[in-house]
C-alpha cells in the first residue's frame, strides 16, 4: 500500500468517528414539541391561596392569582404586586361580596417600592368589574379601600394574565 493511500485511509476515520456525534432524530423531535411557555417561573411574591398557571397550548399561556376575601375593614389594603413585564394583556376582576361599597385602585410601579395610582373605580356592593391599567411599569398592584371610614366590605380579585410568543 503506498503512502497516500494510508493517509487517506486513517482520515477517512476519522471523519467517519465525528459524524456519529449528531444528535438522534427523537431529541430533536421532542425539543419541537415543547409549547414555548413550558417554563413557567415562580412567582417572586406569595399568591393568593388559589393560584395556578396554566398552560393551554403552544399558542399562549394564561396565568391567574385569586385573592379571596380581601376586607377592606382595617383601611388601605394592598394585594401582593405583580410582575407584568413579560405579560401582553392582564386584568382585574373584583367581585364585591358585601353590601358596602369599595374604592379599588390600580397602582404601578417600577422597582415595586414606589407606587403611583393608574386609575382608580368605585365598585358597589353586590357587583362584578373588570380593570384594566392604563399605563405600564414592571409592576402591578391592586390596592382596596373603604369608600365610607367604618363600612367594611368583603371582596375577591382574580388577576387574569395572558403571554402571547
Amino acid at each position: 500500500m503506498s503512502r497516500t493511500a494510508k493517509q487517506s485511509k486513517k482520515k477517512t476515520k476519522h471523519t467517519t468517528k465525528y459524524v456519529s456525534r449528531r444528535p438522534s432524530r427523537c431529541s430533536r423531535r421532542a425539543k419541537l414539541l415543547k409549547p414555548p411557555c413550558s417554563r413557567i417561573t415562580r412567582p417572586r411574591f406569595k399568591q393568593g391561596a388559589f393560584s395556578r398557571t396554566k398552560l393551554p397550548g403552544a399558542t399562549h399561556c394564561f396565568t391567574e392569582h385569586t385573592y379571596p376575601g380581601a376586607e377592606t375593614g382595617r383601611g388601605e389594603v394592598a394585594l401582593p404586586p405583580q410582575d407584568t413585564s413579560r405579560l401582553s394583556m392582564y386584568s382585574y376582576g373584583v367581585v364585591n361580596r358585601g353590601k358596602h361599597p369599595a374604592l379599588v385602585q390600580i397602582q404601578i410601579s417600577p422597582n415595586a417600592v414606589d407606587y403611583a395610582v393608574d386609575s382608580q373605580e368605585v365598585v358597589e356592593g353586590g357587583q362584578t368589574k373588570a380593570l384594566v391599567p392604563v399605563r405600564f411599569l414592571h409592576y402591578t398592584r391592586l390596592v382596596i379601600l373603604p369608600v365610607k371610614p367604618g363600612e367594611p366590605t368583603r371582596l375577591d380579585v382574580y388577576f387574569q394574565a395572558q403571554r402571547m410568543p
